[in-house]
């Protein structure tokens, strides 16, 4: 049955020493190179143990104070970003986790009253068959001393990969030497069973025949067979070559022949102009030197210290007993103070934050959710401002000073304080009553004074030298230990850029550097080789192609392959000069002549060589037209035939793109009528709204008069109305009173005052008849 082994697991020592190699090797990018070093870890794996644990920058010590309130406020602020935190703390997220776990199990623990016992954590540790989650953060297992066979191929092949530095493969290697062991087993097997049946094949010496070493005691050195009979004596010449031709090269040597090869590689890669970090020699970080602070008490004080107190204890031996000795000062009161003597501590902190801040985690963790309402979690601080921000500087006190220079003072009749907010001692001065010191710091200051004035003048005439510095020196001066300016490498660098510039500019053509007219285009046909007939003929060619390649170079950009030193083009121009002045000189105008008659004419092609027309004769100038003709009818034939071909593949390609094309301009056409027709329609209608608007004014103002006639012919008939009604009113009271004179009863009078027959005052009744009777003009229209 096939073993498999499943990847992942503890990691052991010898893993993690071989993946150390692998990316000293292969860097931190070549993951899945790393991992097929480790047959029991895959590439993942390895990622995650460098990131975890074997990274150097990865802190490991014990956590800080800060670094604990960092991580709870953190976790306040961003609950399960371990990968967030991590950066701002300064530790993995495994780190952070595994501590924020334990902070929070201390403030379980305190909550309910508990101590950490075995059996807690027993509790923590993996029970028999569970799994490491995350292998990659706990340290390595130690390498038994009986390794399997597994981890020891691993390890000799791991061995034999990191050790091949050369580009060689280790395996091909190795598989050459067992082949080569595998032939030399064969080959003494063959040897010894020829032997055993009596045959010997061989000089014998096969045990000496090794690589590049002679047996001088079993053969004769430089020994040449002489061949028999005549033979050409030129093969005995005298071979010169040495011994150590033969003999393989040693170690230091190949050292010194890769030394070389790779100095010239970095001379290579630095004319590339590569950024000259890559060339730097990486700095050994040697450890630093243990930088204490400065003491606070120094040693001048010290003696002070110790002077004042002698000359007190001194003075006070001589006139202890004197009554005026209680005028002088003890200046070894302060020390007699029992509270003063004793060293006082740094003020600590009045609560833990820390704690605090875990407590509060677990609260907000522990919480219900805030749908079954009640109240929230009582904390200590709702606070998110960072600890750093508000965290104050603890300092320890000066004793010695403060001690000595505080005034003497007693146990009792003094305002109670606290420790915490003492002001922290200083630089008091001391209190020298006797006056011992009080010169002492004008002394110095006068000693620095006058040693100041002793000094001589200053002279400024001094001369600047140059050192002398040759050009070939520059890449040398980059090799140095010397840290050069970044400014002064980008001068030195853009010069050496400038001079190559200037240099290739120098090697481009008379056209290109006097910024002459050049072509747009080039035309090939132009510079087409002709048939050779002669060495001219060929030499026109050769001219024809070189100038092709420099048009090429000036117009299109192309560099050509075979490029010419200007000590090699300073020597073409000689040899035209040369030339020229052995033709001796010419006459500009005459040759300006000829070659304006040359070029202004009609050339033709005769026999292959081009003539003006009017120096040909009359039967020469016929055929010459006439092949001229044919030419160029032949040519329109083919240009003709092509142009039709053209034309049928366009007509099979562009088809459907001219049925679209219809489509559109016919809808075009459509819309641009049917939008003239909508604009005269518009035109139209706005004229006529014109019209309009001038006809309903008048209308309404023909309307509003005539309404106006019509009320005033209304007012009128009103009134004429309200005078007939008056007058038929006036009638009918005529008509009865007429009646009432005729038909009515006699009125009774009593008291002065007429009385009806039923008792009621006949005048009333008149005038309630008048009243009553009397028509209202109706104010209604008609």
């Amino acid at each position: 049955m096939v073993r498999v082994i499943i990847k992942g697991g503890v990691w052991k020592n010898t893993e993690d020493e071989i993946l150390k190699a692998a990316i000293m090797k292969y860097g931190k990018n070549q993951w899945s190179r790393i991992a097929s070093l480790l047959h029991r870890k895959s590439a993942k794996q390895c990622k995650a143990r460098w990131q975890e644990w074997l990274d150097p920058r990865i802190k490991k010590t014990e956590w800080s104070r800060e670094e604990d309130e960092k991580l709870l406020h953190l976790a306040k602020i961003m609950p399960t970003q371990w990968r967030t935190i991590a950066p701002i703390v300064g530790r993995t997220a495994a780190q952070c986790l595994e501590r924020y776990e334990q902070l929070l199990d201390e403030a379980q623990r305190r909550a309910e009253g508990l101590d950490e016992g075995e059996a807690l954590r027993e509790a923590k540790k993996l029970k028999p068959g569970e799994v490491d989650p995350t292998p990659e953060t706990k340290p390595a297992r130690p390498d038994p001393i009986d390794m399997d066979e597994d981890e020891l191929e691993m390890l000799s092949e791991a061995r034999a990969r990191l050790a091949n530095t050369q580009g060689k493969k280790a395996k091909r290697k190795a598989r050459e030497k067992q082949l080569a062991e595998a032939r030399r087993l064969a080959s003494l097997q063959k040897r010894r069973e020829l032997r055993a049946a009596g045959i010997y094949a061989g000089n014998g010496l096969y045990r000496m025949q090794k690589k590049g070493i002679i047996d001088y005691n079993a053969e004769v050195p430089f020994e040449k067979p002489v061949p028999a009979g005549f033979h050409d004596p030129s093969d005995d010449a005298f071979d010169k070559n040495t011994i150590k031709a033969r003999e393989e090269k040693r170690r230091d040597q190949i050292e010194a022949e890769e030394r070389r090869k790779d100095k010239k590689k970095i001379g290579k890669r630095r004319a590339e102009e590569n950024p000259e970090t890559i060339f730097e020699k990486k700095q050994e970080h040697k450890r630093s030197k243990l930088i204490l602070p400065e003491p606070q008490v120094s040693d001048r004080e010290l003696e002070d210290i110790v002077k004042i107190g002698r000359a007190s204890d001194s003075i006070r031996e001589l006139i202890d007993e004197n009554p005026t000795s209680t005028l002088l000062h003890d200046y070894s009161q302060a020390f007699n103070n029992a509270q003063a003597a004793r060293t006082m501590r740094t003020p600590a902190a009045l609560s833990d934050n820390i704690a605090k801040a875990a407590d509060d985690l677990l609260a907000i963790t522990n919480a219900e959710t805030p749908l079954l309402g009640g109240k929230n979690a009582p904390l200590h601080t709702t606070d998110f401002t960072a600890p750093s921000s508000i965290r104050a500087a603890i300092q320890t006190p000066n004793t010695v000073l403060a001690a000595f220079a505080q005034t003497p003072k007693q146990l009792y009749d003094r305002t109670p304080g606290t420790v915490v907010s003492a002001t922290p001692g200083g630089a008091t001065p001391f209190r020298d009553e006797l006056n011992i010191n009080r010169e002492a710091g004008r002394a110095s200051v006068e000693e620095l004074r006058q040693a100041l004035k002793s000094l001589p003048t200053p002279k400024n005439d001094f001369e600047v030298v140059m050192p002398e510095e040759d050009e070939g020196d520059e890449e040398e001066d980059m090799d140095t230990d010397w840290a050069e300016d970044a400014g002064e490498i980008d001068s030195k660098r853009a010069a050496i850029l400038e001079k190559k510039k200037a240099k290739a500019f120098a090697l481009r053509t008379e056209v290109f550097r006097r910024k002459l007219p050049m072509p747009s285009k080039i035309n090939d046909a132009a510079f087409k080789r002709f048939p050779v007939k002669n060495i001219y003929d060929e030499a026109d060619n050769l001219i024809r192609a070189e100038m092709r390649t420099l048009l090429k170079w000036d117009v299109e950009g192309i560099e050509p392959v075979e490029k010419f030193t200007l000590d090699e083009l300073a020597a073409a121009n000689a040899l035209i000069e040369a030339e020229a002045a052995r033709l001796g000189p010419y006459d500009e105008d005459e040759y300006m002549v000829k070659a304006v008659a040359m070029t202004s004419g009609r050339q033709v092609i005769v026999n292959g060589q081009a003539h003006n027309l009017e120096d040909l004769p009359p039967k020469e100038q016929v055929k010459a037209i006439k092949g001229e003709i044919e030419s160029l009818t032949h040519v329109a034939k083919t240009i003709k035939g092509k142009s039709d071909k053209m034309q049928n593949k366009l007509k099979i390609i562009l088809q459907g793109y001219e049925k679209i094309e219809e489509n559109a301009v016919n809808s075009i056409s459509k819309n641009q009528h049917d939008a003239e027709i909508n604009a005269m329609e518009l035109a139209t209608f706005a004229e006529l709204r014109l019209y309009e608007r001038e006809a309903a004014t008048q209308r309404i103002q023909r309307l509003e008069a005539e309404v106006a006639a019509v009320h005033e012919e209304e007012a009128r008939l009103q009134k004429e109305f309200a005078e007939i009604a008056h007058q038929q009113w006036e009638l009918n009271q005529k008509a009865l009173r007429k009646m009432a004179t005729t038909e009515s009863e006699p009125v009774a009078y009593t008291n002065g005052a007429p009385v009806a027959s039923n008792g009621t005052d006949a005048v009333n009744t008149k005038g309630d008849d008048d009243e009553a009777v009397a028509p209202t003009p109706s104010t209604d229209s008609a």
